[in-house]
């Protein structure tokens, strides 16, 4: 059955339809929102009062992830139909924003303050308040959490494919994770390092985050980064007459070495850490070889990044532009008030053994923050040009 979150309509000339079977009764606000199965949603494993919390929060970080979502189907699709005409088209002053562009600008404003604001604010609600009052105890985590193994927060489907749109499946594609809990509880027998887009940890939710179909709405969704450098590729010829742009950094083997040796580390004296590395090793070389050709094929995307930035600034494309990055850094930078961050806070505030509810934990969300991730940036021919020219963080009515 087709996801009515994603059946989006991007043409302003068309009518939005407004579907209602014969005889049906009148809309509700509860039947429009769904509340009865919303609310009853998710299913306690014990009586402490605690876990209806750690519930509710994981419920509404997915909800934002699901909002965040059908924003980049939005930007994915408008994109996508780019001309160099509307791509010059300059922020709206107040007459408001072109038919074309509205919905991208307020997409792409809505997932950089969801990033920014709403998902940092909820992991916060299993943690301390800005009053000091404790709002989630640990204790009494302690003793709800035995009783949801193999669950853990690594089997986020929605994540992974809002990663995938931002340029990460490289790094969803390496074997970091120690799969045993998982693979003992679902296929009976270990089956080591994991990468975290692997089905014994995504398990049903692999379909959604990585679909069979290439015309499948998540796939258009997760081909954003893709979709976003074509587009700059299309628009080189406004870079025309300025000096070349330096080209992308690449990757180095010291980069490669780096996450390597910090897994190695986090693996002690594990019996299986030769071969474990081998493979990674391996992974890891492959994938930063990838993404440097990725980056030596974007040429044309970084003149046409270099156009834009420095000739057009103060256009909607800009705008999106930078509202893309944001939105990455505000889910996994190393700042202080980054997502990633804050629920690296919240997991070290109440898992003292540095493990995960399903087995993985600290040195997995460490090693992937600080190590993996910032191998595969989002728009990357774009960033640092942008940065360089000038990111426009005045408030934007649009």
């Amino acid at each position: 059955m087709p996801d009515a979150w994603l059946a989006l309509s991007l043409d302003p000339a068309a009518d939005p339809v407004h579907p209602r079977d014969a005889g049906a009764p009148a809309l509700e606000y509860g039947s429009y929102l769904g509340l009865d199965a919303l609310l009853a949603a998710g299913e306690p494993r014990t009586a402490v009062p605690d876990e209806r919390a750690f519930i509710a929060t994981h419920q509404l970080i997915e909800v934002a992830f699901r909002l965040m979502i059908t924003d980049l189907a939005t930007v994915a699709g408008t994109l996508a139909a780019l001309t160099p005409d509307l791509a010059t088209e300059p922020l709206p002053d107040d007459a408001g924003p072109s038919a074309f562009w509205r919905p991208a600008l307020t997409a792409s404003a809505r997932m950089r303050h969801t990033a920014r604001e709403i998902l940092p604010a909820s992991m916060r609600l299993l943690g301390q308040s800005d009053d000091g009052d404790v709002l989630f105890s640990t204790l009494e985590f302690n003793r709800f959490r035995d009783a949801l193994t193999p669950s853990s927060g690594f089997q986020t489907a929605q994540l992974r494919l809002i990663q995938r749109a931002f340029g990460k499946e490289a790094a969803l594609r390496l074997p970091l994770f120690p799969g045993d809990t998982f693979s003992q509880h679902y296929t009976g027998c270990p089956v080591g390092h994991v990468a975290p887009a692997d089905e014994v940890i995504l398990r049903a939710g692999r379909a959604r985050a990585f679909p069979d179909a290439d015309d499948a709405p998540e796939a258009r969704i997760a081909a954003l980064d893709a979709v976003a450098h074509a587009a700059l590729a299309a628009l080189a010829p406004l870079a025309d007459g300025l000096p070349a742009p330096p080209p992308i950094p690449r990757l180095t083997a010291e980069d490669a070495a780096r996450v390597v040796a910090r897994v190695r580390q986090t693996l002690g004296a594990h019996p299986d850490a030769d071969a474990v590395m081998e493979r990674l090793a391996a992974h890891v070389g492959a994938a930063v070889d990838a993404e440097n050709a990725r980056r030596d094929g974007l040429a044309e995307a970084r003149r046409g990044a270099q156009g834009v930035a420095a000739r057009h600034r103060r256009s909607c494309l800009a705008f999106v532009l930078d509202r893309l990055a944001a939105t990455d850094a505000a889910l996994h930078d190393l700042g202080p008030e980054s997502f990633l961050t804050v629920h690296r806070r919240t997991v070290r505030r109440h898992v003292a053994d540095d493990s995960g509810t399903g087995g993985g934990g600290m040195p997995y969300l460490v090693t992937s923050q600080r190590f993996v991730l910032p191998l595969f940036p989002a728009v990357v021919a774009w960033a640092d040009l942008s940065a360089a020219a000038g990111a426009d963080d005045d408030p934007d009515r649009w």
